[in-house]
């Protein structure tokens, strides 16, 4: 009995392994070439397993996409949360700076894993293909924080208000993703990777476009 246990236990783990592995693949693929362009083969042999493997633990490339958003978009809004409910009547830059600073904080934690996904969220945010992923696992806490935002300004446009804050959001991915454009724009005066610097002066931009908003400004 005890020893069935065990190899019960070692296969559940070893199980488990073969996901996550599988999942690390297809996050770094996803976030290089979008979804379109990768095929389920081509993530096996990234993640040194068999196609049965993989469609055992996810059944699709679409199952296993989602599993790939899902996975990571837990523990950001979870923290995201956490910093906004640790707030005491806030203003606007130090909510921005609760809903920004977790990405920031998980693209510098050493973890590439983070950088990719901010990658593959990105990518989502392109086109409407994916629009359901992104409502499905973001926007609670999203609406959260316009509802923060709206508490601070009470003389705010509410359509301006969520029209800038989804500009913001794609100004924040675009920043966190390290995209390359203000390195090759100011001639390497300024890196992308800086990290440190990049989420001041987005915090700085987003604050001041949200509060444009606001009628008693």
């Amino acid at each position: 009995m005890a020893a069935a246990a065990r190899k019960q236990k070692v296969t559940r783990q070893n199980g488990d392994q073969t996901r996550e592995k599988i999942l690390d693949a297809a996050e770094a693929s996803f976030g290089e070439q979008g979804f379109a362009a990768v095929s389920l083969r081509e993530i096996t042999t990234r993640a040194e397993v068999t196609l049965a493997l993989a469609s055992y633990h996810f059944g699709t490339k679409d199952n296993l996409f989602e599993e790939v958003v899902a996975r990571r978009a837990t523990i950001l809004c979870a923290e995201r949360q956490a910093r906004l409910d640790a707030l005491q009547n806030p203003d606007v830059r130090e909510i921005l700076g609760a809903f920004f600073g977790p990405l920031f904080d998980m693209a510098k934690s050493g973890d590439p894993g983070w950088p990719a996904y901010f990658r593959v969220l990105a990518r989502l945010g392109e086109g409407d293909e994916w629009m359901h992923l992104l409502s499905r696992y973001f926007d609670e806490t999203a609406q959260a924080f316009v509802a923060a935002l709206q508490k601070a300004m009470p003389g705010v446009d509410p359509d301006g208000l969520n029209r800038g804050f989804v500009m913001a959001l794609h100004a924040m991915l675009a920043t966190v993703s390290q995209h390359a454009r203000v390195t090759t724009l100011t001639g390497g005066k300024v890196s992308a990777h800086n990290l440190e610097a990049a989420q001041e002066a987005l915090l700085t931009f987003a604050t001041a476009g949200i509060e444009s908003f606001d009628s008693r400004r």
